[in-house]
């Protein structure tokens, strides 16, 4: 007859270690950096590379200590109240009260055809550009 040794079976781990997040979610686990190596880099250089980013480890890049992912911006709270309150709701809109929406490029047509003729200088943008200095 068989001695029964109590082996086998699931055993809770007593510290068990953090999960990580599915895919694009995904963060390491092990409390390491990974090693970065930069290809083609003259002799000498890529092990000194490697003793800096051993010397120098990262913080805390996201996980539960984080206030939020580091690759996220920070989210504008929609519910707050407004931080212009005399400014009408609809300032920048087309439509209703307050100045409409501001063109980002001003009608300034001589910086429009310099522009166009630095990047493509052909002699009829030369020409434009010397009738509409005349």
């Amino acid at each position: 007859m068989a001695k029964k040794r109590g082996r086998g079976g699931y055993r809770k781990p007593s510290q068990p270690a953090a999960v990580s997040g599915p895919g694009a979610l995904s963060q390491r686990t092990d409390g390491k950096q990974p090693e970065v190596r930069i290809p083609d880099m003259p002799y000498g250089q890529q092990t000194q590379l490697l003793a800096q980013q051993a010397a120098a480890p990262l913080g805390d890049s996201g996980g539960a200590n984080a206030p939020f992912p580091m690759d996220q911006p920070a989210r504008p709270n929609v519910f707050a109240p407004t931080e212009r309150p005399q400014e009408p709701i609809s300032q920048g809109a087309a439509f209703g009260p307050g100045t409409g929406p501001v063109d980002q490029l001003e009608d300034e047509t001589d910086i429009i055809l310099a522009a166009l003729y630095s990047v493509n200088p052909h002699p009829v943008i030369a020409e434009l550009i010397n009738t509409r200095s005349v």
